[in-house]
């Protein structure tokens, strides 16, 4: 028979407290909910929020495509090198020469279907 007044439950009922949502998303604004949600000490949610951007960075800097939570997935991108081409001025019509430009990585993140989803049901502000 489980405990209804045991430590286990109390602490599961502290952890489930209802904490409103920021008002602004700020990087103290983040740090300050999980602190209050999770009822640590600001510098310790700080230090956690901290960790899990370094590891999500670490992931990526090691050409793996790093999920996100729900959101999506985060990772490194070769864009292909482009030759020198022939280009056109649109406004005057003279043809200019495009220089050729090397191969780079470029960082990318890729929405999940159920984000892209859940973003049709979103309020935006003007």
């Amino acid at each position: 028979m489980a405990r209804e007044n045991g430590s286990k439950t109390v602490k599961k009922e502290a952890l489930k407290a209802k904490v409103k949502y920021p008002e602004k998303y700020t990087a103290q604004a983040i740090v300050n909910y999980i602190s209050e949600k999770h009822n640590l000490p600001r510098a310790r949610a700080k230090e956690v929020v901290e960790d899990l951007f370094d590891v999500i960075n670490a992931g990526v800097m090691k050409g793996e495509r790093v999920p996100v939570g729900k959101i999506g997935k985060m990772y490194i991108k070769v864009r292909p090198a482009t030759k020198a081409r022939m280009g056109r001025n649109p406004l005057t019509g003279e043809e200019i020469k495009i220089a050729a430009k090397k191969a780079t990585k470029v960082p990318k993140f890729t929405f999940g279907k159920s984000y892209k989803e859940l973003a049709l049901k979103a309020t935006v502000k003007k």
